[in-house]
């Protein structure tokens, strides 16, 4: 009996010991031309760390985490990387260290590989290269397969191939990635093992633009822990090549007093301070100075829309009204539709288009071109924009 307590102990004490593992990612996001966040999850909380190094730089720069002079130690772990180069290639390998009770540190754990075999790398956005590409595609709900968002299983990857990503500078996600975000091991379960598994081939970085069912669910307030801006806001905007970006976030489209929020929604308060938000933007060199000015959103809005449509156009678009957007880009009503300027009083053109469609776009300084194509890869509409007069 003794030699079996003694066993029990000693076999509590090596799994309470065990190392931590880092568990999902890490991926980047925020891209923009001189910042970045490096994004990763722990099994335990631990201390996070990044080091970074630039091409033709010899030593990597390190980043930390932390608030009030205090390291954060937590499993989410969002490492802000500032003070970067434009259009410059980067390698980054992510540590982490836990810490018990006693302050006693333990051995870092790090990854610097995907799961390839690639080193983990990115390129920042820059405004002076001549020719962009990127891929957008909207409402794949995890695979989820009922009613009302039906999609086999594995769509996300027959969508989006390492084939469609090469050469894109980004791709897009315009909402609705998933039905609820229910719980953290179901997000990263379902959407990130097909998401990495395709994007890590082609070190792709993407955007995540938050959709009305992204907002749902137990793990919603975990949203910008996973997919952290600038702004502190899953609306935020940014520049690449030709092309200002302008990712706004619509909320829910029913009223907040619905049943389907029970009492928890406060969407029309969030609005209007969006609203204000993007009046500053309109003002900014950084958006007057650019050739094209686009819109992601992942509700259209209009004043025939749903509640939340008519109450994001009223407060989001209305600022826009002649400040030279030459589209803004939606999805939500799993079809394909064009709206031009001033049909259902739209403020700019706005196309929409579904989970069994995407979008190839390039932009250069003579013009930009969107091609909807169907999941099999056929054109099935072109638009071309002209730059806006300088």
């Amino acid at each position: 009996m003794k030699r079996f307590l003694i066993l029990l102990v000693a076999v509590c004490v090596a799994f309470a010991s065990q190392a931590a593992e880092i568990l999902y990612g890490p991926y980047v996001q925020a891209l923009t031309e001189d910042s970045a966040y490096i994004v990763w999850v722990t099994d335990k909380a631990t201390c996070g760390w990044v080091e970074v190094k630039g091409e033709g730089e010899k030593k990597p720069a390190t980043y930390i985490e932390s608030n009030l002079g205090l390291r954060y130690n937590r499993r989410i772990h969002r490492v802000p990387v500032k003070n970067l180069k434009p259009g410059t290639l980067y390698e980054y390998e992510v540590f982490a260290q836990e810490i018990d009770k006693s302050g006693k540190a333990a051995k870092p754990v790090s990854k610097s590989q995907n799961v390839h075999g690639a080193k983990f790398t990115f390129r920042t956005n820059d405004r002076n290269k001549e020719s962009i590409s990127f891929m957008m595609i909207t409402d794949i709900h995890y695979d989820h397969v009922g009613a009302h968002h039906s999609h086999t299983p594995g769509y996300f990857t027959s969508l989006v191939t390492p084939e469609r990503l090469e050469g894109k500078d980004f791709i897009a996600f315009n909402g609705d990635m998933v039905t609820t975000m229910a719980s953290e091991k179901s997000h990263f379960d379902k959407l990130f093992t097909s998401l990495h598994n395709t994007l890590d081939k082609t070190a792709t970085p993407f955007y995540f633009v938050r959709g009305n069912h992204d907002a749902r669910g137990n793990f919603a307030h975990s949203f910008l822990d996973l997919y952290p801006t600038w702004t502190n806001q899953p609306y935020f905007a940014f520049r690449h090549g030709p092309v200002f970006f302008i990712v706004i976030d619509g909320g829910e489209d029913k009223p907040d007093s619905d049943i389907e929020y029970y009492g928890t929604a406060a969407f029309d308060l969030y609005r209007k301070a969006e609203g204000e938000w993007l009046k500053g933007v309109m003002e900014s060199e950084e958006f007057k100075s650019a050739p094209y000015r686009v819109i992601f959103s992942h509700i259209p809005l209009n004043d025939r829309s749903w509640h939340g449509g008519r109450h994001a156009w009223k407060h989001l678009c209305q600022p826009c009204e002649n400040k030279g957007i030459q589209l803004m880009i939606s999805g939500h009503t799993h079809s394909y539709s064009y709206r031009d300027k001033g049909v259902d009083n739209q403020t700019f053109p706005t196309l929409v288009f579904g989970p069994k469609q995407y979008l190839d776009v390039t932009a250069d300084k003579e013009k930009m071109t969107i091609l909807v194509k169907k999941n099999t890869g056929e054109t099935m509409k072109t638009f071309t924009y002209l730059p806006n007069k300088k």
